[in-house]
């Protein structure tokens, strides 16, 4: 018994590793492939990086890139999440598998779409907010203000169409002024400040970015018309108020759509955030003499004038 003993016990250990590892790649290959490509390094792609780990279900395996610390990313998975805009715009042009773009505006997902027309399912989480929630910001904060001017690019994707019509919806109107290429953006500003109560900014970063934003604000602090602004940022810098999404939200919905992915097998249609935040600078409500509500309250308006709106 002993010599047979030492027989199956020598057996099972050669066997165990050879089952071990069969076991392991049975388990892997069971599991859904998502690749996260990042844009960058930076806090807020890091930030969601962690949040988009932390809701995905069980079953899936995740793969995370840097583009910009990595020559050789892998353009194959079940899933490819792209994470900010130039990551986007490498996968469109890489990658022919299912593609979900997220931290990128509607404005940069039509362009991408535009330039890199694929049968691959594409769908997308847009950084922006709806009109409908932006307006509804706008109106809670300032009710008695009703004319809202927008400065935009002149041939560039921006529509005002659909932003006129929630405005009219709300119970205010728009004033739009294009900027053409090489035209004073100061001359245009001034000329629609001259006619507006409000300036809403949109994302447009031929108009707003790092190099014209310390003037703007300057130009509608001047003429005493408050900027609605893009981000927390923007009113860090001097907007009045400003509604958006954290990575962390924008992660947890981006995760969610992956999941509807990996259990149909299809994508969720390109979307706008379901989860947001709003940033009010009180220092300027009070320079202008404005009387903005809490923020607690603007969420109650914007709730209840945006439910049931996609736009």
């Amino acid at each position: 018994m002993n010599l047979i003993s030492k027989i199956l016990k020598r057996g099972l250990q050669a066997w165990l590793p050879c089952y071990l590892l069969l076991f392991s790649c049975a388990s892997t290959a069971g599991q859904s492939h998502i690749l996260l490509l990042l844009s960058g390094s930076d806090a807020p792609y890091q930030h969601f990086r962690q949040a988009f780990e932390q809701n995905l279900p069980p079953g899936a395996r995740l793969e995370v890139h840097d583009l910009m610390q990595q020559k050789d990313v892998p353009a194959q998975a079940d899933l490819l999440v792209t994470v900010g805009t130039k990551a986007a715009q490498w996968a469109a042009a890489n990658s022919r598998g299912p593609l979900l773009a997220t931290m990128l505006t509607s404005r940069n997902f039509a362009r991408i779409q535009a330039v890199h027309r694929a049968p691959k399912p594409v769908s997308a989480l847009y950084l922006d907010q709806p009109w409908s929630r932006q307006v509804a910001l706008l109106r809670a904060a300032l009710p008695a203000r009703t004319r809202v001017g927008v400065l935009y690019a002149d041939g560039g994707i921006f529509s005002s169409e659909p932003l006129r019509r929630e405005l009219l919806q709300q119970g205010a109107e728009l004033i739009t002024l294009p900027l053409r290429h090489g035209s004073s953006l100061a001359a245009h500003l001034n000329l629609l400040l001259a006619q507006s109560e409000v300036l809403l900014a949109v994302p447009d970063s031929e108009i707003y970015n790092s190099s014209t934003i310390r003037n703007i604000l300057l130009s509608t602090y001047q003429r005493g018309v408050p900027l609605i602004g893009l981000s927390a940022a923007y009113v860090n810098a001097g907007a009045l108020c400003a509604v958006f999404s954290t990575p962390e939200q924008q992660a947890a919905q981006s995760a969610g759509m992956a999941a509807t992915f990996l259990d149909t097998g299809h994508l969720p249609p390109a979307q706008f955030p379901q989860l947001y935040e709003i940033a009010l600078n009180a220092a300027v409500a009070r320079s202008l003499r404005l009387n903005v509500r809490s923020i607690e309250a603007l969420r109650i308006d914007i709730d209840r004038a945006t439910t049931g709106s996609t736009r």
